[in-house]
């Protein structure tokens, strides 16, 4: 049990650096090109960086018809 509560640990360590590691990356990118996708657990398109997967906002009416959304 000792030996599984400490892998736990160590997970949750390297989660957590990992998650911080990426913040650093989307917040020096400059989201240069961006991507449509659509999200299922919140039933709505959005606008992400095609470099480091930020949410950079949500597509306009004309971007959704011409990804085929609309």
């Amino acid at each position: 049990m000792e030996n599984n509560d400490k892998k736990v640990e160590y997970i949750k360590k390297e989660i957590k650096t990992l998650k911080e590691d990426i913040e650093e990356i989307q917040s020096t990118c400059e989201h240069p090109k961006t991507k449509l996708k659509f999200l299922e657990e919140e039933k709505r398109v959005v606008k992400l960086c095609l470099e480091c997967e930020k949410r950079v906002g949500f597509p306009t009416n004309e971007e959704l018809k011409e990804n085929g959304y609309l």
